[in-house]
């Protein structure tokens, strides 16, 4: 199933960075930790409307996905730590980090989530799950180390 141009829509996608420590109200850690990512990007891919059935099931029976993005670009990095916003653009504030509301919750979530890859010699297909509740994302200080 090759991609045409006029079949692919445009996503935003970001990489796991690295986990972050959790701190406390007094700038302690908690000893928990959090997942940081990039900033998203923009990717011109294939988005199926929905799950739908098929007589090939390149993901197996038992993972539980929603949607099949699929590309011949084989330059796509996402994989299983990506997340992704589909029907929704992400915001970022004047910084160009995640913005969050005072309870410390993303303004704008990502939808989707990359649950399995499968590559294959011409197409590389993403099973990804639509996600109701997000987790904090903080902002990545990419400064200090």
């Amino acid at each position: 199933m090759r991609s045409l141009e006029r079949n692919k829509i445009t996503i935003y996608y970001a990489l796991y960075n690295d986990k972050i420590p959790i701190k406390d109200e007094f700038g302690n850690e908690t000893g928990q930790y959090t997942n940081g990512y990039e900033k998203p990007l923009k990717f011109k891919i294939r988005v199926s409307a929905n799950k739908g059935e098929s007589e090939d099931n390149a993901f197996g029976k038992s993972l539980d996905y929603d949607r099949v993005m699929n590309t011949t670009d084989h330059k796509f990095p996402a994989d299983e730590y990506s997340i992704l916003w589909i029907d929704r653009k992400p915001q970022l504030d004047s910084n160009g980090e995640y913005p969050v509301d005072s309870g410390g919750n993303l303004i704008t979530n990502h939808d989707y989530t990359v649950k399995k890859v499968a590559k294959d010699l011409n197409e590389w297909m993403y099973a990804i799950k639509k996600v109701t509740n997000n987790a904090f994302i903080p902002k990545r200080n990419t400064t200090s180390h």
